[in-house]
């Protein structure tokens, strides 16, 4: 018997709520618009927050292809999500870098930047484990990371976290459950231009 992938969300809601563990919270970031990025920005909207580099030869983008087909799946409420990937490679990950990356995916993912040490804060905050390998010896040096995704409701209390390689359905119920959160009275627009 298939088992319904509300349940892979509430066993994740369980083990991870954000105020029982401590994960999570606010920071500043570079848009891939070279705009400055609050998480408090996107307050009354669900954010999908993942972690990685461009040049990752499979898992990120496999990820990322994730997220957009979750986001395909939300239909019209995908209106209230904004969706980050943040590069933790910022040396060959510019915001143009990431503008066009992120674009190949989902015109709602958009790419965050920073310097090392305000993204090395930012995965602190999320507990995401990452390490260069073979920097400073090639100029193809990897990045080894964890690869979940992170999913905050409208009041920026991060709610999820969604291991890679779950299911589509998986991602997209976790989201929506989320956005079933009333909104705040007061919020900011997110919404960007979409990618040239």
């Amino acid at each position: 018997m298939a088992i319904p992938f509300r349940f892979f969300s509430m066993v994740l809601m369980a083990t991870v709520y954000s105020s029982a563990w401590g994960i999570g919270g606010d920071f500043t970031l570079t848009r891939d618009d070279g705009a400055a990025y609050h998480l408090s920005d996107s307050r009354g909207h669900a954010v999908v927050l993942s972690f990685g580099y461009t040049f990752c030869p499979d898992v990120c983008p496999t990820g990322l292809a994730t997220i957009s087909a979750a986001l395909t799946l939300l239909g019209d409420r995908v209106r209230q999500v904004d969706a980050f990937f943040v590069s933790l490679d910022p040396e060959r990950d510019s915001p143009a870098k990431l503008r066009e990356y992120t674009g190949f995916f989902h015109e709602r993912i958009h790419g965050l930047t920073g310097s090392a040490a305000e993204l090395d804060a930012v995965a602190k905050r999320y507990q995401v484990s990452y390490r260069f390998v073979g920097k400073g010896e090639s100029e193809r040096y990897t990045l080894d990371h964890n690869a979940n995704t992170f999913v905050v409701d409208r009041q920026g209390q991060l709610v999820r976290i969604v291991p890679y390689g779950m299911p589509t359905e998986a991602l997209a119920d976790a989201v929506a459950i989320a956005l079933a959160d009333p909104a705040p009275r007061s919020h900011h627009n997110t919404e960007a231009e979409p990618a040239q």
